[in-house]
């Protein structure tokens, strides 16, 4: 079972477009949660970040930097795409595994899944936060889900290709 799971259905949103944007490093800094994201793809399925945060409850800023490997595994009959992806030269994120589903319910509506296996923190002081650390992770995972969907309502997805 995974540790954290979210799903939404989008309108306005086709899968094959969808899937080709994941793709792209604009689309990752449109729809990501954070304070500030700079990405590139440093390999077609390597995305390189930067990141800059802060913990909102006790505003304590926080810089990650890695590589997230995406890796297609293919269409699986009614169950949509499934994209499975990993964290990687991350100092404090020794692990983070996960799986994204993306499924057509109709040419211009898709459901999305976010889902994560594992997630393990190397760093002390993110350590500390205990529990909490998965409860932050969740939430930027429903508003990047959220942001995606913003995104469909507003503008074409054809954009970042």
């Amino acid at each position: 079972m995974a540790k954290i799971s979210k799903v939404l259905e989008v309108n306005n949103c086709n899968n094959d477009i969808l899937f080709q944007a994941l793709y792209k490093a604009e689309f990752w800094e449109a729809i990501n949660p954070a304070k500030k994201m700079d990405a590139e793809f440093t390999a077609p399925n390597v995305l390189y970040t930067k990141i800059y945060d802060e913990i909102e409850l006790i505003k304590i800023p926080i810089e990650m930097e890695g590589e997230l490997l995406l890796s297609d595994k293919g269409e699986d009959e009614g169950k949509g795409r499934l994209i499975e992806f990993n964290v990687r030269n991350n100092k404090d994120i020794r692990e983070l595994e996960g799986r994204l589903r993306i499924k057509s319910l109709s040419p211009t509506k898709s459901k999305i899944g976010a889902f994560v296996e594992t997630f393990t923190l190397s760093s002390e002081f993110l350590n500390l936060l205990g529990g909490g650390a998965d409860l932050i992770l969740q939430r930027k995972i429903s508003e990047m889900l959220r942001n995606i969907e913003k995104i469909c309502k507003t503008k074409d997805l054809q954009d970042f290709l």
